[in-house]
């Protein structure tokens, strides 16, 4: 698949848009309160990494070898850790979340150009 992808024209384009739209859908569904609509979360997520990892696999070489795409790969460990806190200090875990969220973003540019 991950060939068909690579020489296609428009695969690479729509797996990547999926990923963005993965990471709109989940940053919308951490705003919303209704705790049945945050459900929605999990959705976001799995399409984020899902697509992720099909990004990886069109571009294995390229990506393992970017300072960006390592950095974005901590960044989401942290992201991981910072769960822990939440459930002892939910204040400032939401602004540590916020600040890796953006971190985040700002390294996955860096993975297009750098």
């Amino acid at each position: 698949m991950s060939e068909w992808l690579r020489e296609s024209t428009w695969g690479y384009p729509i797996v990547g848009a999926i990923h963005v739209l993965g990471l709109a859908w989940f940053g919308g569904a951490v705003l919303v309160t209704d705790r049945y609509l945050r459900a929605w979360r999990w959705t976001g997520i799995a399409c984020m990494f899902s697509s992720g990892a099909l990004l990886f696999a069109l571009h294995p070489a390229r990506y393992a070898g970017s300072v960006s795409f390592r950095l974005k790969m901590l960044l989401l460990l942290l992201v991981g850790a910072n769960a822990a806190l939440a459930r002892t200090r939910p204040r400032l875990a939401s602004g540590v979340a916020m600040a890796l969220w953006i971190a985040i973003i700002f390294a996955s540019r860096g993975i297009a150009f750098f």
